[in-house]
């Protein structure tokens, strides 16, 4: 597929910093004249609203092999939306794709090769950023919220394990939040300025 412009991810488990870092990072790249925008996961199509209705519910009912057809279906379609930014030069930074699908899902147990099966065909990016964080203090941080079906201790600490493998094997670029936000600001953008040859500051 081709593209003019730049597709970035940003992992990880709720409270790890996900949305705090996008925002600084894009606020950053449009005062550098970079023309940019945020895409989420699940999305706000139909696929993604029953999804998040459903992980709001409180009642994990279906099985994790449906939660990954549901979240692939949802991505099928946003590809298709993410590649048209592209196209048209638009450089997209995502909360969430499909490495959040291998860790979730394959922490329930369903099989990793599968897993990578259903997302084959899927838009791959140019760069994932792991935001790592001990589950404990990602609980802490989303303690004021209500929390969604994924959301307990044991069952993250699976989840990160999966992600910091995934890490080690070169897909993401792995950074400790535990740092302060300006500490991890600065992080993301130095692999920013390296990997695609910017000047950010």
């Amino acid at each position: 597929m081709s593209r003019n412009g730049f597709f970035v991810v940003f992992e990880g488990v709720d409270g790890s910093g996900k949305s705090t870092q996008i925002e600084l990072l894009i606020t950053k790249l449009k005062k550098s004249g970079i023309d940019v925008i945020i895409e989420r996961e699940p999305t706000d199509n139909i696929i993604g609203g029953m999804i998040r209705n459903y992980a709001e519910a409180g009642d994990r009912y279906l099985s994790p092999e449906t939660e990954a057809l549901l979240f692939t279906a949802d991505r099928v379609e946003h590809s298709k939306r993410i590649q048209s930014y592209l196209e048209q030069g638009i450089n997209v930074i995502c909360d969430r794709f499909y490495h959040s699908t291998y860790a979730y899902q394959g922490a329930s147990g369903v099989n990793l090769e599968w897993l990578k099966t259903l997302q084959k065909n899927i838009l791959k990016p140019d760069l994932v950023i792991l935001l790592d964080i001990d589950p404990d203090a990602s609980l802490i941080r989303v303690s004021g919220r209500n929390l969604t079906i994924f959301e307990n201790n044991d069952y993250l600490r699976k989840v990160r394990e999966i992600y910091i493998k995934f890490a080690d094997g070169g897909e993401m670029v792995k950074i400790d939040t535990l740092k302060t936000i300006e500490e991890v600001k600065k992080e993301i953008i130095s692999i920013f300025e390296t990997r695609f040859k910017l000047n950010l500051s």
